[in-house]
Parts: C-alpha cells; sequence; structure tokens
C-alpha cells in the first residue's frame, strides 16, 4: 500500500506489515526496513546490531530541555536495575545485571520483562501464575536476585507471570510480529518491610477491555501512530549506571498491544510541521542490552509501556494496558487490596488471582 497524507516514505510505498504469512516474505522485509532484525539476547539482554550510536540525556538540564515533566533524580528514584548474584569456583559472590524494571505501587510492586526473570521461572514455565510469589532465590539457592533502587537493594519475588510459550515462546530472538503477540511482561515485588513505602510511575486511566484477552496473539499489521509519541525510555544498560534515551514512538498495530520507534521516516514533512516536529528528526531510539524491562514514560510523567526488545536503531515497547489488563481487574476480590490506581480518576486495580486460589 502506498502512505497517503499525512504520511510518506523516503523508501518509497509502505509495505503491508503481514508478518505472520513466511519469514521469507513480509517478515524478513520487515527486518530489513528495521535496519536489522529486532532481538532479544539469551539472558535477558538486547542485541546491539552495528549502528551509530545517538547519545543519552545525560543529566537534568538534558532533560528538561526535552520537556520532560519529571526530574532525573524522579525517574532514577522510580526504576529498578535487576541483579543475579552467583558464588564463583572459589566460593566469593560475584553480581551481573540482568536488566531493568519500574516501580508501579508505593508498596514496591514492579514492572519487568519476562525474559529477564526467564530462569528465576523456569521450574513454572509451563504454568501461569496469578498472585502467587516466587522466591527467585530460593528456586535456585546457589543464585541471589535483587533489586537496585538508588543506593538500596532489596531481594525481589515474582507475583504474576503467563507461560513461558505465551510470553516468550522459549525463544532467545523476537520479530517485530512476535513483539507485539507475545506477553513479555511479568509483575514482581520488592521484599521490603511491610511499612515501605517507594516513589513509583503514575498511570493514566484507560478504557476496560482496551486489550482483547480473548485473543492475545491475533494477526494484524503495523500502521503509524497519529500523532507520534515523544517518549523517554529508562533503565540500565550492561554493568552501566542509570540512562535515559528518548525519541519518537511512531508505529503501532489496532490492537493496542504496543509500539514501535521504528528507524523509518513515515510522516511527511507538512504533517510534522503541524506538530512542531522539525523535519529531520531522527526516528528510532537508543536501547542497548539489559535496559530490557524497563519503563517507556511520556513527557507528562506517566507510564506508555514497556521494553521489551530492540537494537541501537528501533525499540519494541508492549503497552502498559497490556500488563494490566493480563494480570489486574477493576472488580474487588474480598480480601485484596487495591495494587494500582489510575490517573486522574483514582480508579483502583487489583491483582488478579490464580483460578485455584
Amino acid at each position: 500500500m502506498s502512505l497517503s497524507s499525512p504520511f510518506s516514505s523516503s523508501r518509497g510505498s509502505c509495505r503491508r506489515f503481514d508478518l505472520g504469512k513466511s519469514a521469507d516474505q513480509d517478515g524478513r522485509a520487515v527486518q530489513h526496513r528495521f535496519s536489522g532484525s529486532i532481538l532479544v539476547s539469551k539472558g535477558g539482554s538486547i542485541l546491539v546490531s552495528g549502528h551509530t550510536l545517538s547519545a543519552y540525556l545525560t543529566g537534568a538540564g538534558d532533560l528538561a530541555a526535552e520537556g520532560a515533566a519529571f526530574s532525573w533524580e524522579e525517574a532514577r528514584s522510580k526504576s529498578l536495575k535487576i541483579l543475579i548474584e552467583y558464588q564463583d569456583s572459589d566460593g566469593s559472590w560475584k553480581r551481573s545485571s540482568l536488566g531493568s524494571g519500574f516501580l508501579i505501587s508505593p508498596n514496591g510492586l514492579f514492572v519487568t520483562a519476562y525474559h529477564v526473570m526467564k530462569y528465576c521461572l523456569e521450574n513454572q514455565k509451563g504454568r501461569s501464575r496469578l498472585s502467587t510469589g516466587i522466591n527467585c532465590s530460593a528456586q535456585h539457592p546457589a543464585l541471589r536476585y535483587k533489586a537496585q533502587n538508588g543506593e538500596a537493594e532489596y531481594e525481589i519475588e515474582v507475583i504474576s507471570s503467563l507461560k513461558e510459550q505465551d510470553s516468550i515462546n522459549g525463544k532467545s530472538t523476537q520479530t517485530p510480529d512476535e513483539t507485539i503477540k507475545h506477553r513479555d511482561f511479568v509483575i514482581g515485588r520488592l521484599k521490603a518491610e511491610p511499612q515501605a513505602r517507594f516513589p513509583y510511575w503514575q498511570v493514566r486511566d484507560f478504557k476496560e477491555g482496551t486489550i482483547n484477552l480473548t485473543d492475545p496473539s491475533a494477526d494484524f499489521e503495523f500502521k503509524p501512530l497519529l500523532p507520534p509519541k515523544k517518549v523517554f525510555i529508562v533503565g540500565y544498560p550492561g554493568n552501566q549506571d542509570f540512562v535515559i534515551s528518548h525519541g519518537f514512538l511512531n508505529l503501532t498495530e489496532a490492537n493496542n498491544r504496543g509500539y514501535f520507534a521504528a528507524d523509518l521516516k513515515i510522516y511527511n514533512p507538512a504533517y510534522l510541521k503541524k506538530l512542531g516536529i522539525a523535519s529531520d528528526t531522527k526516528w528510532g531510539i537508543r536501547v542497548e542490552n539489559h535496559m530490557s524491562g524497563g519503563a517507556v514514560i511520556d513527557s507528562a510523567g506517566f507510564v506508555v509501556g514497556v521494553l521489551v526488545n530492540g537494537d541501537s536503531g528501533n525499540a519494541g515497547v508492549l503497552a502498559i494496558e497490556n500488563v494490566l489488563e493480563n494480570f489486574f481487574s477493576r472488580s474487588k476480590a474480598p480480601g485484596v487490596r487495591a495494587a494500582v490506581v489510575l490517573n486522574p480518576t483514582k480508579a483502583r486495580l487489583y491483582l488478579r488471582k490464580s483460578s485455584e486460589d
């Protein structure tokens, strides 16, 4: 199909992104248009291709200049670095980063990617578990799972997760099609004192049923996001300190499951001018290893989604509505406290419980 107003393509007509047919047909074409395949590596990393990396924001001044309504320290205080500690052959404990995460409630509930916690969930991968705590360190006694929040560290547990087949389907790489169809996210909790309270990201209210839970892997076509959405991606690449990347989400699909910040010129200059966006804007967003599970935040400071894969020029994001509708309900079950409060309505969401509970 050709892109009609308000879109144009620097690469001519835009093919129908029908990845469900064949990796040798549309799938490979889309991966080419994404400047290389979009991958999730083993062990919770994002594989980086040979793109020239754009610079991260370097501090509070850069963040404010890009129009963020939140501060650098605020973003850091609401974000997590997921760590694993293991014993070396000499008995000493070593540590490594697995990925990123972000807080969504004052009592320490957080979101991260399923593949970040894949090894923790290895013994549970054949079933979905809702509101059932899994102590990752107890699952694997030779390992210790922790989350760093600012200068503090906490042990963690996974509260809600889906089957591995539904989350990543046992794969260490994901095509753009699989990114949207899989549900690569979990809900975890920081193991802190009962009275502990944490800063957390706000979530906008949304229409119940935004995500079709009866057909979560429905086929789809990519379409331009109207208008493109300015976002900030926060996380911890590799063993580095906290970083913030920024850019525009520019692709989505009709079922509201996710977005891409794709290294593609989709919009024509006249349309961008109306929005106050420079025609020479660089599309795509820089992400690196271990930023998986990090928050994708809009300029006003609300969660848009969770980063699940990408490379140095593209980012795959699953919508926060996708996470919340899978793991939370607006109906209160007996004895269940509200877990997430939506804004500005103050509507309350409650963790879903497994049917056998």
